[in-house]
């Protein structure tokens, strides 16, 4: 009944707090609450330790501290920085005669520094680097303190995470909720290695649950298990699909059990979450960058300037040189192979698929829009701002292949024959001389089942099965070797192009081509998505 009563009244707590602060408030200091049932498991797990102090590094309404209010042998310590969470918690969660074991300091966590604690357990608050609180300042006391160079990109969990690591007192244990992006970024190569660096790591853990513990998390999620106290030789990775399973943790068989030594801080982790793991030829493979590199979609800055459509140019009177054709959603592709046919196609349905591209030496008809916009604030946007002169945008050629940034259920790949420009929607291949000759082939081996799964590893994994990449993942990631496309027959690559012109599929022929350079460890290759082009043309 007792912890009935404590998960009844940690849920109302949160539900009440959500009801009764703006959710501007809560996004500002990256609030996101612990679950009760996640809360008692990581609470019980560093208390094992056998150690009689906790501490947490972000409070918030005491989840973690809630679990065992009613113990005497138990001292609990920590920081937050919301005075306003704090106190609703102080006023609705803790009242319990023995809070006198309870000690917390209102203060910025990654500003208070020269402490050692035996334990510590935490939700840290999640906010991307572009909203990080004190970012500057934090990075200098980070490389004053511990010897390290935060990333530009670097959030502030995976910063939580680095300052806890570094002021465990070798005593106890260490159980974070975290965001596993990192597990797959480049800023996260730096968390990984000082997880391992001295053989601590126990275990992380992954939810494919994770709406379940977090509604409104945009991200994968995970907890971190570290003992401080002992050296393990290999990591556990677990991944669960329920959080019923965190009550019977010890009987459950890791997905994967990897030797500390094997695991490399700049390689991709989340594959260590697979049951089955694809296995590779890497002497036939090399990496994309060899064929040239893919670069992020022109950012606007200001959309609703920037992006017109065919009407808006018949009224603004614009020179012919002063916009340039762009596709600006990724709906606007609906096939694999997209040519100049298709793109006059969405100008005669008079969809937003021009950007306007004025020179310094404009029209007045551009002047007027120019004026216009500046009248409407677009020149003190983020971008736009840094821009000189602000409506300036990126100059770019049309790229040969595009690669959808977001998706579900497999990317979206399309080789472009039009001379249309992109925006952040897609990635751009450019080719360098290399690869100029190699675009049908590398486009067919992105689009086959064999190039999807090897491709995939390079993903970055969201909430909600969304998966992403960045455009050094891409350049980063595995694609057949020069000598291996050289055996590819010419009738073949023809006969397969002009099979997806007319059908909008991978022949069969082309993924049995490929297939020879991977295979799964318990199972064969199967196709996912909504069509054998692994994505969904809509």
């Amino acid at each position: 009944m007792l912890l009935k009563f404590l998960f009844l009244r940690t849920m109302n707590n949160q539900e009440l707090y959500s009801q009764k602060t703006d959710s501007s408030h809560r996004k500002k200091f990256g609030q996101f609450f612990t679950h009760p049932d996640v809360a008692k498991f990581m609470t019980n797990w560093v208390l094992a330790s056998g150690q009689e102090t906790i501490y947490d590094p972000a409070f918030g309404l005491g989840a973690f501290y809630l679990p065992i209010q009613n113990r005497e042998d138990i001292n609990f310590y920590g920081s937050e920085i919301d005075p306003t969470v704090l106190e609703f918690g102080l006023e609705f969660g803790l009242n319990s005669s023995l809070d006198f074991k309870l000690s917390i300091k209102i203060e910025d966590y990654l500003l208070a520094w020269d402490k050692q604690h035996q334990n510590i357990v935490c939700n840290p608050p999640y906010m991307r680097f572009q909203k990080f609180l004190n970012r500057d300042r934090v990075a200098k006391e980070f490389q004053e303190k511990l010897g390290i160079k935060l990333s530009g990109y670097t959030n502030t969990a995976s910063a939580f995470l680095l300052k806890s690591l570094s002021e465990m007192d070798g005593t106890g244990r260490l159980a974070y909720v975290m965001p596993l992006e990192f597990l797959n970024t480049g800023y996260g190569t730096m968390v990984k290695q000082e997880l391992i660096i001295n053989k601590h790591l126990v275990s992380i853990i992954k939810f494919d649950c994770e709406k379940e513990i977090f509604p409104d998390a945009t991200t994968s999620v995970g907890i971190i298990l570290y003992d401080s106290s002992q050296k393990y030789d290999a990591v556990n990775f677990y991944s669960l699909d329920s959080m019923d399973l965190l009550k019977d943790f010890a009987k459950l068989v890791p997905t994967k059990n990897i030797l500390t030594n094997d695991l490399k801080p700049n390689t991709k982790w989340l594959p260590y979450f697979q049951k089955d793991a694809l296995i590779v030829k890497n002497n036939e493979l090399v990496s994309l960058r060899e064929y040239g590199r893919f670069s992020r979609g022109i950012a606007t800055g200001a959309n609703e300037f920037f992006v017109l459509k065919p009407s808006d140019l018949k009224h603004k009177l614009f020179l012919a040189t002063e916009y340039l054709p762009c596709i600006t959603r990724s709906s606007q592709i609906k096939k694999p192979i997209f040519d100049l046919e298709d793109y006059q196609q969405l100008v005669a349905k008079d969809l937003p698929v021009y950007l306007f591209a004025a020179h310094d030496q404009h029209s007045e008809a551009a002047d007027r829009y120019i004026q216009y916009g500046v009248s409407q604030g677009f020149d003190r946007r983020f971008l736009t701002k840094s821009r000189n002169p602000w409506y300036k945008t990126e100059k770019r050629e049309p790229s040969h292949l595009w690669l959808g940034v977001f998706s579900r259920g497999g990317y979206k790949v399309v080789l472009n024959r039009s001379n249309a420009l992109n925006l952040t929607c897609f990635h751009g291949f450019q080719p360098n001389l290399l690869g100029i000759n190699q675009i049908e082939k590398l486009f067919l081996y992105l689009s086959s089942q064999v190039g999807r799964q090897i491709i995939s590893l390079s993903m970055r994994k969201y909430g909600d099965d969304l998966d992403k990449f960045e455009p050094n993942d891409l350049n980063m990631a595995l694609v057949p070797a020069p000598s291996y496309f050289d055996q590819m027959p010419e009738d073949l690559i023809k006969d397969a192009i002009a099979w997806i012109e007319k059908t909008g599929t991978i022949p069969q022929n082309i993924d049995e081509y490929f297939a020879p350079l991977a295979r799964m460890e318990s199972q064969s290759l199967n196709c996912t998505g909504a069509n054998s082009m692994g994505a969904t043309f809509t």
